[in-house]
């Protein structure tokens, strides 16, 4: 499915993140075309110390390998928890520690 880059950085008490996911990101049409495997991220989930910071839920429309950006309120040396779920029920969870 996805390997991601995460980074983390607090300044005045919100943390900037950018994620980067390496996925096709291939729905049917597009999978049919180019002769692949279908395969596209379709939950994104962020936690900061156990709460829920970020969510979206996506589909096969967007780029291959997407960039995300978020901001939300926290502090230096709290973990952020990253999980994404792919099209066939596949999940994948990695972590930063905020600087």
């Amino acid at each position: 499915m996805s390997n991601m880059k995460i980074k983390a950085k607090e300044k005045g008490g919100v943390v900037k993140v950018k994620m980067m996911f390496t996925s096709l990101m291939a729905d049917k049409e597009e999978a049919e075309k180019k002769q692949i495997a279908v395969e596209y991220i379709t939950q994104i989930v962020g936690k900061c110390n156990g709460a829920v910071v970020f969510e979206v839920t996506t589909s096969g429309f967007m780029s291959e390998n997407p960039l995300f950006k978020f901001s939300f309120k926290g502090k230096k040396g709290d973990t952020l928890e990253i999980t994404t779920t792919d099209n066939s029920g596949k999940t994948e969870t990695d972590s930063e520690t905020i600087k």
